[in-house]
């Protein structure tokens, strides 16, 4: 079935699978021809060969994971000063673990009420449970796919994926009880307002909530369902036979998995890029939010905001939103076992999805590191401590993603750690030393730039 139209069908598809239709044909810059793509894909929305009628797209448990880390980072900025006050560690520790986990053990069911909109917008659903169950700790790379390798970039390395995560809040939650002490204060003298920047200048939810985009989803798309080194396994699971009692094969639903943790709204190539940065489009008015279908999320709003800001017209978010598409209609249309020639294409769709979502978190890197230039160079007037440590906690988080993909270039260029070594471990936040800092940003810049083939428009654009 092609996806190139806002047919009846796919009307009745998404009336059937979530019960939020999307209306409306758009053209604008959010479509378009996709780098070695060709014509441009509106919706990802399939109808299933088993089940006449009925959509055999799902991914529930990443739509619910993309909602948890929401939560999660919702919860920190909720954890103000009369809330820390009074609590211990343990106390504050279990408020986000609780997130986490979130697991029936620490209190976690399908009835806890959702806290967060949808960039302004209230959420259809109101429990988590009507997006999903799932965990965010189960799918960190070692916990899920038994990965213990260190992740490089992190206090030295030596702590696995989900040690980093638990590290963080860690540090978090001992920033938090410091501050019942006392206020920690900026190098000029001002109080840290936010419980959750260090005295160092760590934004401990930004870290964490960046971090977690490449461990969870970026490693499970990249090294998991869309990956082909065991048999039986993403791209090499069974593409014949229905899954018992739903309307795909193993095949098809492991492609959705690897889309739904991409972040984009099932018709993302049918808007613009100004409406996937804003993030959701109420396609069918009814006031709400359809988090499983409407809602742009993680590094699909992100590729969005980076192709806006592009100098050359990048299409990040457009191409790996096309690959996604013929991926999955290379999957239905196939209809059965994939020829040798038909794995081969899925391999090649499956690169350019996964190197267009790479790109744009490399890019958003390359925003960051302006960001915090910007600031490095500003007079003792104008400077922002809170934007200064912001940006560059988001840089440290992003530049952790980027390891979660194990084709990555940035890993096989054989200069990943070099590039945390140029970021460091904490910002810079002593004026003297800021010109030293500008200038090992700029090396990391430029290493970006050169390892993800960047425009030099593009690179001082974002």
């Amino acid at each position: 079935m092609r996806a190139t139209t806002v047919s009846s069908l796919f009307l009745a598809l998404l009336a059937v699978s979530s019960g939020c239709p999307v209306t409306g044909e758009g053209e604008g810059e959010g479509e378009g021809e996709g780098e070695g793509e060709g014509e441009g894909e509106e919706l990802y929305a399939f109808e299933s060969r088993f089940s006449a009628g009925e959509s055999s797209v799902a991914y529930s448990g990443q739509a619910a994971r993309h909602l948890l880390l929401q939560e999660l980072k919702a919860r920190i900025s909720r954890t103000d000063d009369t809330v820390i006050d009074g609590k211990t560690a343990e106390q504050l520790r279990a408020l986000f673990v609780f997130v986490y986990d979130f697991k029936t053990a620490n209190g976690g069911t399908p009835e806890e009420p959702i806290s967060v909109d949808a960039f302004g917008t209230p959420l259809l659903q109101e429990t988590v449970g009507e997006v999903g169950v799932a965990s965010l700790r189960d799918k960190t790379r070692d916990n899920d796919l038994g990965d213990t390798a260190a992740v490089i970039g992190w206090k030295g390395g030596g702590l696995t994926a989900s040690k980093v995560a638990e590290d963080v809040i860690d540090d978090l939650v001992a920033t938090m009880i410091a501050r019942q002490t006392s206020i920690p204060q900026t190098p000029a003298g001002a109080p840290i307002t936010a419980s959750f920047v260090s005295a160092t200048g760590i934004d401990y939810q930004q870290v964490l909530e960046k971090f977690l985009l490449g461990a969870v989803a970026f490693s499970q798309s990249c090294d998991d369902y869309l990956d082909d080194d065991d048999a039986g396994k993403g791209l090499l699971s069974d593409n014949v036979v229905q899954v018992e009692g739903k309307p795909y094969t193993e095949l098809e639903h492991a492609w959705d998995e690897g889309f739904g943790y991409f972040g984009a709204a099932r018709a993302y190539g049918s808007q613009t890029l100004g409406e996937n940065i804003v993030g959701f489009v109420d396609a069918d008015s009814d006031g709400k939010a359809n988090w499983l279908t409407e809602v742009n999320y993680g590094h699909a709003r992100a590729a969005a905001q980076r192709d806006d800001a592009s100098a050359s017209g990048t299409s990040f978010g457009a191409d790996a939103f096309n690959a996604f598409v013929k991926g999955r209609r290379l999957l239905t249309d196939a209809a059965g076992a994939l020829t040798p020639a038909q794995l081969t294409e899925l391999r090649r769709l499956r690169g350019d999805a996964e190197s267009n979502w790479e790109k744009a978190i490399a890019a958003t890197c390359v925003r960051y590191i302006n960001g915090i230039t910007v600031e490095l160079s500003a007079a003792e007037t104008s400077y922002s401590f809170t934007t200064h440590t912001k940006l560059w906690s988001e840089l440290k988080g992003a530049l952790l993603a980027l390891q979660f993909n194990p084709r990555s270039p940035l890993l096989a260029s054989g200069e990943y750690a070099t590039a945390h070594d140029l970021l460091g471990d904490a910002p810079v936040i002593a004026r003297v030393d800021f010109a030293a800092a500008a200038a090992e940003l700029a090396v990391l810049k430029n290493l970006l730039a050169d390892v993800y083939g960047f425009d030099a428009d593009d690179v001082a654009a974002w």
